[in-house]
């Protein structure tokens, strides 16, 4: 994979902003990484210019050289070496003066690595009850360090109990606040820390007592909520984005604030009659979507259970089975297997793993990890969206799906499609918010590239605003196709990563 190599071509039109910088496309890239990798969790630069990589789905934290190669494991997957990597994906979270930390969620052990990427010590993680906002939770990858060494990271406060208890009998389902807390946690005293708040994205539970006595849960979200993000900067203080009118509030290693005025942005209205077909066209995607993980789980118990379709049960038009179906099973009359299928794993059959040259290897533990996944969400009736497959590691594609062993002795009853439950078009925002959930990260220049909501649709892949500490926006890049930013180094360098049929790569840019 030469440098550059699946990044968009730089004749391509660019994006005409009506406010700010003009944009820039990434077209070449200086190293890219040709040794098989299973994903680019984080990458931490090292100050001689090799990198730290997180491989969360191989399990295994490399040291690469400035060329992108691998020099060797720091710690790895195999249980019988002595630095082992854990049974789960870990963290890494850069600290003060160029050391790293790593944490295993499952140990709860702390590893300070040096600059050379070298192990130096092992200690426990401080506030145990905790450790999943920053040890392999949502938003791990944003945890870094403060000025004073401690960990920040976001924490979602507990809701307060009702003020009238239910009746007796009835379970009590709370609602998440709509707000997460910023910490920062001490490492030797423990100690917590509240920097700040960030609005999140407001969730609702809808419960509804079911015939069968039990309850259906169905979360209600906004689909396109006003939010906060925040970053911690290289200085160590922590910046907070503002959604609702787009500038960024600092709280300095001091403790004081400081704000910059808004940031340039082409703010779009969003009008009622807007907002209505908009609803509407989310409310049809619904409707088929819960139709199509009905038919799934239908499926599933049908042939599960030795049971009978409903009269007249068919699959939706375009219907097709998630893996992990036996190729015996009795399907609806409008169903059948298209090509390259992955089929459950007979009993006793040990899955191989397909590559791309056709040949079959043993799987890895990821292999097996993932192929579970998949059995586990089709048993759900959930199937992932077009074109979005989970992650296969270095070894292919799996030539069957294992399956759970069902306690036939205790039949549970028959799925239920769950009802439509969309936002109302009125509780929308009037204007389109800048950016989504994850949208911030800082580079290690002092500068914040937030990933913006395009006013109108856009070829090719996001584009950033870089925005300094003065709240000027001093630069607007656009990430290629397929690829994502996963990290920075001095002297504006950009790391991305992408992924083809050999696995995922990463690619160390400078910009000019």
């Amino acid at each position: 994979m030469p440098p550059g190599a699946g990044m968009q071509r730089p004749e391509a039109p660019l994006p005409v902003m009506p406010v700010g910088p003009a944009v820039r496309r990434i077209t070449t890239a200086q190293a890219v990484s040709k040794d098989p990798i299973g994903a680019v969790t984080t990458v931490r630069e090292l100050p001689d210019g090799r990198v730290l990589l997180n491989d969360g789905t191989s399990r295994r934290l490399l040291l690469l050289d400035t060329n992108m190669v691998i020099e060797r494991a720091v710690l790895d997957s195999a249980s019988d070496k002595e630095n082992t990597y854990g049974n789960r994906q870990g963290t890494l979270i850069p600290q003060r003066g160029d050391s790293s930390l790593f944490i295993d969620p499952v140990s709860l052990a702390l590893l300070v690595i040096d600059p050379q990427a070298n192990i130096v010590k092992v200690r426990s993680v401080p506030r145990a009850q905790e450790a999943f906002a920053f040890a392999g939770g949502f938003g791990a990858t944003q945890v870094s360090t403060d000025a004073k060494g401690r960990i920040v990271y976001s924490w979602s406060p507990q809701p307060a109990p009702p003020k009238v208890a239910p009746p007796k009998g009835v379970p009590w389902f709370p609602s998440p606040p709509d707000s997460n807390l910023i910490l920062a946690l001490d490492l030797d005293t423990r100690a917590l820390d509240t920097l700040g708040a960030v609005r999140t994205p407001k969730i609702e539970y809808v419960v509804k007592t079911q015939a069968n006595g039990g309850f259906n849960i169905n979360p209600r979200m906004n689909p396109t909520p006003t939010i906060d993000e925040w970053a911690v900067m290289p200085d160590g203080s922590v910046a907070f984005v503002r959604g609702r009118d787009y500038r960024v509030e600092y709280r300095e290693a001091d403790g004081k604030w400081n704000s910059t005025p808004k940031v340039p942005y082409d703010w779009q209205p969003f009008p009622d009659s807007m907002k209505k077909r908009f609803v509407d066209s989310i409310e049809t995607t619904e409707r088929r979507n819960i139709r199509i993980g009905y038919v799934s789980s239908m499926i599933r118990w049908v042939n599960t259970y030795k049971r009978k379709y409903p009269p007249n049960f068919s699959a939706p038009d375009g219907y097709r089975p998630p893996n992990g179906f036996a190729k015996d099973w009795t399907m609806p009359a409008n169903v059948t297997f298209p090509a390259n299928y992955i089929y459950a794993c007979a009993p006793g059959e040990e899955p191989a793993m397909i590559t791309a040259d056709g040949k079959r290897v043993a799987p890895s533990d990821n292999d097996r990890n993932s192929a579970m996944i998949t059995s586990r969400m089709a048993e759900m009736g959930i199937s992932l969206p077009p074109g979005i497959q989970l992650p296969q590691g270095a070894g292919g594609t799996a030539s069957c799906i294992p399956q759970p062993i069902p306690n036939l002795n205790q039949i549970p009853n028959p799925p239920v499609p769950r009802e439509v439950n969309v936002i109302s078009y009125t509780e929308l925002a009037d204007y389109k918010p800048p950016f989504t959930q994850s949208a911030v990260r800082a580079d290690l220049d002092g500068n914040l590239w937030i990933r913006i909501n395009m006013p109108k649709t856009t070829p090719g892949g996001p584009i950033y605003d870089v925005v300094n500490k003065e709240g000027t926006i001093i630069d607007r890049i656009q990430i290629p196709p397929t690829y994502t930013l996963v990290g920075f180094g001095k002297g504006r360098v950009v790391f991305v990563a992408m992924r083809d049929a050999t696995g995922a790569h990463l690619a160390r840019v400078r910009m000019k």
